[in-house]
C-alpha cells in the first residue's frame, strides 16, 4: 500500500473493495474518536480553570 501515489495498472479483486470500505470507516472512526477527545480535553481544561458551568 503506498500512501504517496496509488497503485494503478493492477487487476482489482472484489475483496480489495471491501478493504478500502473497511478501512475508510475505520479512518472515519479514529478522526471522530480524535476529534472527540480533543473536545473533551479543552472541555476538561476550561472546566478545570473555572470557566464551565
Amino acid at each position: 500500500m503506498s500512501l504517496i501515489r496509488p497503485t494503478t495498472g493492477r487487476v482489482r479483486s472484489p475483496f480489495s473493495e471491501v478493504r478500502d470500505t473497511e478501512r475508510q470507516a475505520t479512518l472515519f472512526v479514529v478522526a471522530t474518536s480524535a476529534v472527540a477527545a480533543s473536545v473533551m480535553a479543552t472541555a476538561a481544561l476550561l472546566v478545570t480553570l473555572g470557566f464551565g458551568a
